[in-house]
């Protein structure tokens, strides 16, 4: 702010030589440049010179020399007590930059229907914040503004980043070979490379005299003397032995599959040894379809797993009833008074095959379109210098992220580590804080790897938990997953459009096999149908798209 009043009062302006500056097009995608940009130099009392085109300087701060304002959209978080305009780091930006921000929060239940709208009619905000979907970018492509093109000159941190971790380059490359969006969120985080962990409850396994399952037989036996020995001590016959949440990230049914040697995320794809393949036609997928079906029918299971919200899901776990469960975190369910009664699970072994879990070894987190430029912006090399002043720091980006310094994270200026601490303010959780103060992953910036080397583990006792619990299961991760690229728009839509029609034919054959039954004719009748959706050609798409990154 000193510097721009300093600048303000105390400069001269020098022609140097002038210089006419193409725009990029703008407007929807159908407005022509309304002029070009003269290129002056301005110079301050004690000799030092900026380098300006039109508003805009070049490099430092403030980025213009008049405020200029721009709108973007961004998803509203439902725990947010306040708008955008006051968090800190977006108060702090516009002093920092003279650029103000009008923000367009969109709820996150409509979002993605609310941006193919303004895409369709044109009526577009100079960017779009918080990650859209990769086939929205490609199909507008036109829409969007190539900041690729722009990165070298005005964005000296992001080409650093980029240079540094070329795979991030070679992500949001398109297949004209130009960029048209910036990664956001974070390179790689251990804490997500799974959703879910398997928890039981240790005090009931002691109460009946039972040690910890290591096999789906085990498991098995376990779950038949949850439901029949009354663990829970209270003369009631209440007891759910095994209960997932579909409709919960971290509690899905599919994590139950990693005992059969099955990973079954929303492409259903699997890498072996270079191969793709299709899991839910392999046959330990049926196995996997025989054993949790069988537990449904004896009552280990709970049936309203497929349809029940996290809330009835948490209430269930919340009441002790429930003796073994998927969670990121057994508090999540059973609450912080209860939760010492759980205990991880690795995955459960199974003659069928080599037990695996669903996650990834440095697992990449990025949001490949975490932030694009519209061609409805009049001065796109701003956004992306003010992209890049966000991405230029990391307490910046930490101040977009977490909030101010000593709420919830804190750090050594010297050594430059920093953690996670919880000094929140009476009455208000974390999430609350965080997303009304900040704008957590949605923020417009990128954590490298770089970054969180600097990481250490401070008085965290759930940030150590949730390590442990990944420290017995990542061993079972599979060796190759598929990382996100963008592909040609006719590549994209036949995919998109195979994947809808078989994800959701598999959302539903899963649910009836579980709780209606599943033998060979009706599994036969499912690998017929996968003929008929053409499953063969997905895999085909999907092993050309592997092929392409290995290149």
């Amino acid at each position: 702010m000193k510097l721009k009043r300093m600048l303000s009062k105390m400069t001269t302006i020098m022609m140097v030589g002038v210089m006419l500056v193409g725009c990029t097009s703008t407007g929807g995608g159908n407005k022509e440049s309304s002029s070009s940009k003269e290129v002056t130099v301005e110079t301050a009392e004690d000799g030092t010179t900026r380098e300006m085109e039109g508003n805009l300087y070049v490099e430092g701060l403030p980025i213009v020399k008049e405020k200029e304002t721009f709108t973007i959209a961004v998803i509203g978080h439902p725990l947010a007590k306040d708008t955008y305009e006051n968090k800190p780091a977006v108060i702090k930006a516009e002093e920092d930059t003279n650029i103000k921000i009008k923000w367009m929060e969109i709820p996150s239940t409509g979002w993605q229907e609310k941006i193919n709208i303004m895409f369709a009619s044109g009526e577009l905000p100079d960017a779009i914040a918080t990650g859209i979907d990769t086939s929205s970018i490609v199909k507008n492509l036109p829409q969007l503004v190539p900041v690729g093109d722009y990165i070298d000159k005005y964005a000296p941190s992001v080409a650093e980043v980029y240079n540094q971790y070329p795979e991030i380059k070679t992500m949001l490359e398109q297949e004209d070979g130009k960029i048209y969006s910036f990664m956001t969120n974070t390179h790689s985080s251990r804490n997500d490379s799974t959703s879910g962990v398997l928890f039981i409850n240790k005090q009931w396994l002691d109460n009946l005299g039972l040690e910890v399952p290591t096999t789906v037989e085990e498991y098995y036996e376990v779950l038949k003397a949850f439901k029949e020995k009354d663990p829970n001590g209270n003369g009631i016959e209440d007891e759910i032995p095994l209960s997932f949440c579909q409709q919960f990230y971290a509690s899905q049914f599919r994590m139950l599959l990693g005992a059969f040697g099955i990973k079954d995320d929303g492409t259903h794809i699997m890498i072996e040894e270079g191969k793709v393949e299709f899991a839910p036609e392999k046959p330990e997928y049926y196995e996997a379809l025989r054993y949790y079906s069988k537990l449904a029918n004896e009552g280990l299971l709970d049936l309203e797993g497929f349809s029940q919200t996290q809330q009835q899901y948490n209430s269930k776990g919340q009441q002790m009833v429930v003796g073994s469960f998927l969670a990121f975190l057994p508090n999540a369910v059973v609450g912080d008074a209860n939760d010492s009664q759980y205990i991880p699970l690795p995955p459960l072994k199974s003659s069928v095959a080599e037990p695996i879990w669903d996650g990834a070894k440095n697992k990449f987190a990025g949001w490949s379109g975490g932030f694009v430029i519209t061609k409805a912006c009049k001065n796109p090399e701003a956004l992306v210098r003010w992209f890049d002043y966000i991405n230029s720091d990391f307490e910046t980006k930490m101040l977009w992220n977490f909030g101010e310094r000593g709420v919830l994270w804190e750090m050594n200026d010297e050594t430059r580590e920093y953690w996670y601490v919880t000094n929140l303010p009476e009455g208000v959780g974390k999430e609350e804080y965080r997303y009304s103060k900040a704008a957590g992953p949605h923020a417009p910036m990128f954590i490298t790897l770089g970054d969180l080397e600097h990481f250490v583990m401070k008085d965290d006792p759930l940030g150590k938990q949730r390590e442990a619990c990944i420290d017995i299961v990542e061993p079972y991760y599979p060796e190759e997953v598929l990382l996100p690229v963008f592909e040609s728009l006719e590549v994209t839509e036949e995919k998109a459009n195979l994947s809808v029609e078989i994800d959701n034919y598999i959302k539903n054959f899963v649910a009836q096999s579980v709780l209606s039954g599943i033998d060979d004719a009706k599994w036969q009748e499912h690998l017929n149908k996968l003929e008929k959706l053409n499953v063969a050609r997905y895999v085909e798409m999907q092993q050309a798209t592997y092929d392409k990154i290995k290149q």
